[in-house]
């Protein structure tokens, strides 16, 4: 299985994650959207990793599933511990006390594993929708 050269969009992920940051850390603290913005980051940290460490690469179908897991971990397992960490970004930029409870930044913990498998789940669909429209070499 030949993984592309290139990924298209990696800069228009940028740019809208920059736009998105700006509005993320003007508005007030809120559990949903610091979970959803921690995702976003996760995901376009990882899709820059990837382009630099996985493109232009040849390797098994089974090795590319288990790679994709793996991604798909990090990406599970990133998002909860990049939302604790923008959990304590906005108390700090926000400089009028707390943003966000000890129940919610307990929630947001008590979700790691569930992210995790979630991650992994979802980086293993996407191995195999992507193994699925590659034809097989002979």
């Amino acid at each position: 299985m030949q993984i592309p050269s290139q990924m298209s969009g990696l800069k228009w992920l940028f740019a809208l994650w920059g736009v998105t940051a700006v509005i993320w850390s003007i508005l007030e603290g809120d559990l949903q959207r610091v979970q959803l913005f921690g995702s976003f980051t996760t995901l376009t940290g990882l899709a820059y990793l990837f382009q630099r460490t996985m493109t232009g690469r040849r390797m098994a179908r089974t090795r590319w599933l288990l790679t994709m897991s793996l991604w798909g971990l990090a990406l599970g397992v990133g998002s909860v511990m990049m939302a604790l960490f923008l959990m304590a970004v906005k108390t700090g930029l926000h400089a009028h006390g707390a943003e966000f409870s000890t129940a919610d930044i307990a929630h947001v913990w008590q979700q790691l594993p569930l992210w995790s498998l979630a991650g992994m789940l979802a980086g293993l669909g996407i191995g195999l929708i992507w193994a699925a429209s590659v034809p097989p070499r002979d």
